[in-house]
């Protein structure tokens, strides 16, 4: 992600480059959010500032603070899932991907604490909850695509005989729950001795799989 201090202001587009401008906005939030920690303190003005535009050129693109939040953590669950999915494909055999996907997991949540944070939060403005200060967003819940990933690869493993019968998306659900519990309680007490992220992964597998 590029890097711009605030006293810098960035180079203006030139008309048409609207698409620029977007994800210029939201790469100043995202350098914002990684800053201050996640999205509470998250301003227009703040973000414009960062991105060397005046506050009403954000408005050209998102309707509104919400909506910036909401395209930030979209693009987050993009980033993220990709991160997954790449270290699935280079795993060999089902039970392997699992694990791998559990890997990577960890592994962007411990790079990207503040932008984990936000995707997973209580301020993801997906499904019925709402971002704070703002009107509710509905619509289909953001990253859905990311957890059925997951359920497929448990259904892949039962077919293979790699995993104990039963419903997948439970599962999936008991090792998501496992793998999110580790990475926000090691991000809240880096002091306790906590298990390498590789060995972890293969535990919740070996522990909801079978």
């Amino acid at each position: 992600m590029p890097s711009s201090p605030a006293s810098e202001p960035r180079a203006r587009n030139a008309r048409g480059q609207g698409e620029l401008l977007r994800e210029q906005l939201l790469d100043a939030a995202q350098e914002l959010v990684d800053e201050q920690g996640g999205v509470a303190q998250l301003s227009i003005r703040a973000v414009t500032k960062r991105a060397g535009v005046s506050p009403m050129a954000l408005y050209l693109h998102f309707a509104d603070r919400g909506a910036l939040v909401y395209a930030l953590v979209a693009r987050g669950f993009s980033e993220f899932r990709a991160a997954v999915l790449a270290s699935r494909d280079a795993a060999d055999g089902p039970r392997a991907r699992i694990e791998a996907m559990g890997s990577a997991y960890l592994a962007f949540a411990r790079e990207q604490p503040a932008l984990y944070s936000v995707i997973f939060g209580p301020l993801n403005p997906g499904g019925d909850r709402k971002e704070a200060g703002d009107k509710p967003l509905t619509g289909e819940p953001i990253g859905r695509e990311s957890f059925e990933d997951l359920v497929e690869a448990v259904v892949a493993c039962q077919a293979a005989g790699q995993a104990r019968a039963g419903d997948a998306h439970d599962l999936a659900i008991g090792m998501w729950a496992a793998l999110h519990g580790y990475a926000t309680l090691r991000y809240a007490r880096s002091g306790v001795g906590w298990p390498e992220e590789e060995a972890y992964a293969r535990a919740v597998a070996a522990a909801w799989l079978g």
